[in-house]
Parts: C-alpha cells; sequence; structure tokens
C-alpha cells in the first residue's frame, strides 16, 4: 500500500475529479489522502455550477504532512492559478526520488483552454510539469504546454499514420516541458483512440476502439490508474494499457446519455 496525496476539485454531479481518484487509487490498493482545490455544484460541463475554492491549500497541506508523508502525489484540477501556485509550493518539496508525482494537466479541449482559465493559469502549469515524474495531457494540453499549432496538426487527422504523426511532433516533448515521462491521451485516429507514452528516451504507442460518445470524467479516470498501477511497480507502457483498456469498458457500460453526468466507471471496477 502507497500513501497519495490528491489535489483535486470535487463536484456534486458529473462523476469526476475527486470521485473518481478515490475509489480507483483504493481499488488498486492505496492510501487515499485527499485535499480539495475547490468544491463545486457540478462540474463546469453543466453552465450553471456554484463554486468555492480552498484558499489555504498550503494550509491543510501542512496540517496533513504534519501526520503522514506521501509515496505518490496526484495533481488534477487546480482551479484557478493562486490554488496552483499553492499546489506547486507543496509539490516542490518533494524530490522525485523519494516521491512519485503526477500531473494531468487539466486546462483545455478542442484547441482551447476551458473559459474558467487563463494563459496566467497555462504559466502555472508549465512550472508545475517541470516537477512531475509523469502528465497525462490530452491532445489540446499537450500542444498548449509544448507550443505546437492544435489547429495545424488536427488538420491531419484524417491522416491513416496521424497518431505516428503526433509522436514525431512531441519527440522533444519531454525538453520542452521538464517532465520526466508523459502519456498524451485520447487522440482521435478514425475507428481507434490512440496515446503516445513517452518514456525517457522510449516512444510507444497505445490504442483502443473509439466509443462514439465521450463522457465527463474519463481523463480523471484514466491518470488514476495509471499512477495506481504505477505505484503496483508496473511500467508505464503496461499502466498505460490498462488505464485504456478499463476507459473504454467503462464507457461501454456507461448508460446514461447525457455525458455530463460522467462515464459509470463503477460498474467495472472489479476489472482492476
Amino acid at each position: 500500500m502507497k500513501n497519495i496525496l490528491i489535489y483535486n476539485d470535487i463536484s456534486g454531479l458529473g462523476n469526476c475529479s475527486m470521485a473518481a481518484n478515490l475509489p480507483i487509487f483504493t481499488k488498486l490498493g492505496h492510501y487515499c489522502m485527499p485535499i480539495v482545490t475547490a468544491s463545486y455544484s457540478c462540474q463546469t460541463g453543466f453552465g450553471n455550477f456554484a463554486a468555492q475554492r480552498n484558499s489555504e491549500i498550503v494550509q491543510f497541506s501542512d496540517r496533513l504532512l504534519a501526520n503522514r508523508i506521501p509515496d505518490a502525489i496526484y495533481v488534477g484540477f487546480g482551479n484557478d492559478g493562486e490554488v496552483l501556485q499553492g499546489v506547486t509550493s507543496v509539490v516542490s518539496r518533494f524530490p522525485s526520488k523519494e516521491v512519485c508525482k503526477l500531473v494531468d494537466p487539466i486546462m483545455g479541449d478542442n484547441g482551447k483552454l476551458y473559459p474558467v482559465f487563463d494563459d496566467a493559469y497555462l504559466q502555472n502549469m508549465k512550472r508545475l510539469v517541470t516537477l512531475a515524474d509523469c502528465i497525462t495531457p490530452n491532445l489540446t494540453e499537450a500542444c498548449l504546454l509544448a507550443g505546437i499549432n492544435y489547429a495545424e496538426l488536427v488538420n491531419r487527422s484524417n491522416e491513416p499514420t496521424f497518431l505516428a504523426t503526433c509522436g514525431e511532433v512531441f519527440t522533444d516533448f519531454l525538453t520542452k516541458t521538464g517532465a520526466k515521462s508523459a502519456v498524451i491521451t485520447g487522440i482521435e485516429c478514425g475507428k481507434l483512440l490512440g496515446n503516445v507514452v513517452l518514456d525517457g528516451n522510449n516512444r510507444y504507442f497505445v490504442t483502443n476502439e473509439r466509443v462514439e460518445v465521450t463522457y465527463s470524467g474519463t481523463g480523471d479516470v484514466f491518470s488514476s490508474v495509471v499512477l495506481g498501477e504505477l505505484l503496483n511497480g508496473h511500467s508505464l507502457l503496461t499502466a498505460t494499457q490498462v488505464a485504456a483498456n478499463f476507459v473504454e469498458k467503462a464507457a461501454r457500460a456507461t448508460t446514461c446519455s447525457d455525458r455530463r453526468f460522467g462515464v459509470e466507471f463503477a460498474k467495472v471496477i472489479d476489472l482492476l
């Protein structure tokens, strides 16, 4: 059992963020140390959400860490630049040789930042990912972090070799971001959904059949499985394969047609 310090928001509706982290880490045999970055009435896709930020993120961390030191740190939705700066200051205390740090740089999709974020948040995220042992951005977030033109890249998405193209485009991604390893997730390639795994000097591709409907929370589920499997001694490639397979099965098991309510991963959690 490993102790995981978790930074993420919690949403009343959406089945995402902390609601995904806690059961998955627990199922994989780990002890959860959650600190909420913000509380949301429902995930931001609903539009009419109310939110309350944690303005004392460092104080919460200090009180928690006085009682137990983590083996790993997971960072998800940071809410705003000030909260993210506080998280970064805590993460920076722990050297990678002692604590495994995974950052899911949740910022945007479809080539744009989410409306709740601005360029200052992006710059703060760029500082945080330099501290990470592994990051799990989607294609938009990877482009934002590396300064790559998303529109130009996805113009080639109809090509049968698009996943390999992404692999080439992100050849120096680790150098550009400062992260030690990365999984660039959710790359749509026709009937497949692909991931580019960058592990040191090694590059791998993991693909699954694409489910037509996309659901809230799949990224949180994916990154939680990746970190949980890494802490259980698996390679990044194996962890990615397990995570991708699990997310596909969870999406296929989801019966709610409104994507905002989230992926129903609990139906298949015994597969982990």
